[in-house]
């Protein structure tokens, strides 16, 4: 690359800084205000922002060692397969959760001080209480004000907002609105404790304690209608991938409510799981007494049987061969009866799968199989049906994430119906297996003498039933333990509690976001405005948009202040004059300009005055034909002038 080029370049970067420097300098003040303007109105949204406070409370989520483990059905039931993580966290954010935290937490009727322009809500340290009875639709929607006359009387003020007004106008022009769905004003005096009584709301307003002269405001909702505002700023989430530990945390303006919202979404959490444990115990309770009345029966009839055989027989013992037959059988018969009773279970599921597409009604806990793969297939079918409710709440069932759910829901689904159906198969080879080796048994017993053989098989059925009989009051022990000390499945690790500061608003951040949108915006309306002038604001510019010549730049004449700078501007104008061409004995230059008061008579007279000084003659030719006054400045009449030589005078 040659020098000349880069030296070009160069130069053309030297320009465009100075150019940008130079746009700035011009557009200064209009930058500053801007960025003013901005940083106002940063910090008044910083002063208006209500303050959120975030409380936190920690749980410790429970799981059994062993869900899966091969113990006896009745056993396994009892002691469950253990709680996820998923679904504790699923559960949180299920609207009855929310609804049975709202029966201990009321938090429907708001209050607010209106107080510089700003309105700070006060729960429980509000100077009145509201008492409401009965309550229009539009009256939900309203915002009730108070202004305390004395301290025994206040005035009631509801106004619609504009926005209410706006929607009721466009409502009102598509269709036929109600009269109690339509914005209301109503503005009256009362006392406290007085019912106030009127078509859209009735209401008593008890003072607590004297509110001044302050302004008040308050709002009217059922607290069952603020499942919304708890779910839309609850947060629940594990506090890491590897632990156990659940962090639920809730935003609110009040930190005493948000505290009290985290710890009844807590206790409604463990009163459901406690409840469920309970029903669980009960329902294994009433199949477990319903069993034990049928073996009962069973045992006292062959008990009779027995002691009716002995009775009327010599016979009153048993052979070693046909005791030890006996109990073989005994025993054989007691698995063959825990046998049917897990094929019984495991039909009966398969025949729920075929009827009911969501299993989220089985509980895992009630349920008598024997394998962990079936345990764990409904579990994760169960976690994915929650999160599919859970995305549901958003979005529609053709979005991605839902569609991939669904298709792993009916994997998942096959997989389970095709474990059961293979541990039903593989019960009932073992139940074959069983009935050979009964037969065999029974074989034996055939081979000894009628009436041995017939306290035999008296005995045997007794010492099953006994046997049966006992293995479920043990369970029934068990279980009733379980009902009696029911407990959640979490733990709380750590209460609810709120931090000193607000989580936000970052007040500091806005104003210095504030500051700085408003140089970026400033400074980009002054490049705007600097592309959209078209006129020449220098003598670099005029050089570099035209190729006309230029020799020299006069400053502004303003008196005897800069006359000397004036007059030297004039003497470099001169100077360059000098090195034009020297063709022909007379120079003429033009001074011209498109407004008047520009100075054209001022330079052009000075102009001639230097140029004398040098030695030369100069003549000057004033043809302003409106205001001309050259020859004011040289104090010469005007009597003959370009006029007169224009009309041949």
């Amino acid at each position: 690359m040659a020098p000349d080029t880069i030296t070009k370049e160069i130069d053309e970067d030297e320009i465009d800084i100075k150019e940008i420097f130079g746009t700035l300098k011009r557009y200064k003040i209009s930058i500053i205000i801007i960025a003013l303007l901005f940083t106002l109105g940063a910090s008044i949204y910083a002063y208006m922002a209500p303050s959120i406070y975030q409380a936190k409370a920690y749980i410790e989520v429970q799981e059994d060692d062993n869900p899966g483990s091969m113990r006896d059905f009745l056993a396994q039931a009892s002691s469950g397969v253990g709680a996820n993580i998923n679904n504790v966290i699923d559960t949180f954010q299920m609207p009855h959760i929310g609804l049975k935290a709202l029966e201990h937490v009321t938090i429907g009727i708001r209050y607010y001080l209106i107080k510089h322009f700003k309105k700070t809500e006060l729960y429980r340290d509000s100077p009145f209480v509201v008492i409401p009875k009965m309550t229009a639709p539009n009256a939900l929607r309203s915002t009730y004000r108070i202004y305390p006359i004395n301290e025994d009387s206040f005035r009631l003020v509801v106004e619609p907002s504009l926005k209410d007004k706006i929607l009721d106008k466009i409502r009102s022009f598509l269709s036929t609105v109600p009269p109690e769905e339509r914005p209301f004003t109503y503005d009256a005096a009362h006392n406290y404790g007085e019912e106030i009584d009127t078509r859209w709301f009735s209401l008593t307003v008890q003072k607590v304690y004297d509110p001044g002269d302050s302004e008040y405001a308050f709002t009217l909702t059922p607290n069952p209608m603020m499942l919304g505002f708890i779910q839309q700023n609850l947060s629940v989430a594990p506090l890491s991938k590897e632990g156990t530990i659940v962090e639920i945390s809730f935003l609110d303006q009040v930190p005493q409510r948000a505290k009290e919202i985290v710890n009844a979404m807590i206790n409604a959490y463990m009163g459901e799981t406690i409840d469920l444990e309970t029903q669980s115990a009960q329902k294994k309770l009433e199949f477990l007494d319903q069993q034990l009345e049928a073996i009962n029966k069973a045992l006292q009839g062959s008990a009779e049987k027995l002691q009716e055989f002995k009775s009327s027989h010599i016979i009153t013992e048993i052979g070693q061969k046909a005791t030890l037959t006996a109990e073989k059988l005994s025993e054989l018969q007691s698995q063959l009866y825990e046998l049917d009773m897990r094929i019984s279970v495991l039909k009966n599921l398969l025949e729920y799968l075929k009827t009911h597409r969501n299993i989220k009604g089985i509980n895992v806990e009630t349920m008598s199989s024997s394998s962990p793969t079936i345990t764990s297939l409904i579990l994760k079918i169960q976690e994915l049906y929650a999160e599919r409710d859970t995305l549901l709440a958003s979005v529609t069932e053709s979005h991605p994430d839902v569609v991939k759910v669904t298709k792993e829901l009916e994997s998942l689904r096959h997989s389970l119906i095709e474990s059961i159906k293979s541990s039903i198969r593989s019960l009932e080879d073992r139940k074959q297996s069983l009935l050979g080796i009964i037969d065999e048994n029974e074989k034996k017993l055939q081979e000894l003498p009628e009436e041995e053989r017939k306290l035999a098989q008296l005995h045997r059925n007794f010492m099953v039933n006994e046997k049966i009989y006992s293995y479920l009051l043990e369970k029934r022990a068990e279980t009733a333990i379980v009902a009696a000390s029911a407990v959640p499945r979490v733990r709380v690790a750590e209460n609810a509690f709120v931090g000193d500061r607000p989580v936000k608003p970052k007040r500091g951040l806005i104003i210095v976001l504030g500051i700085v949108l408003g140089l970026i915006i400033g400074t980009a309306f002054a490049f705007l405005r600097n592309f959209l002038d078209d006129t020449v604001k220098g003598a670099e510019e005029l050089e570099r948009l035209t190729k006309i010549p230029l020799y020299g730049v006069v400053p502004h004449f303003s008196g005897r202040k800069n006359i000397s700078t004036f007059h030297e501007a004039l003497r470099v104008i001169r100077t360059n004059l000098e090195f034009l061409q020297n063709q022909g004995s007379s120079k003429v230059i033009t001074m011209t300009s498109t407004v008047p008061k520009e100075g054209k008579s001022s330079i052009v007279t000075e102009l001639g005055k230097i140029i004398t000084k040098s030695g030369k003659r100069v003549i000057l030719l004033d043809l302003d034909m409106r205001r001309a006054r050259v020859h004011q400045l040289f104090r010469l009449p005007n009597e003959k002038g370009v006029s007169t030589l224009l009309v041949n005078k």
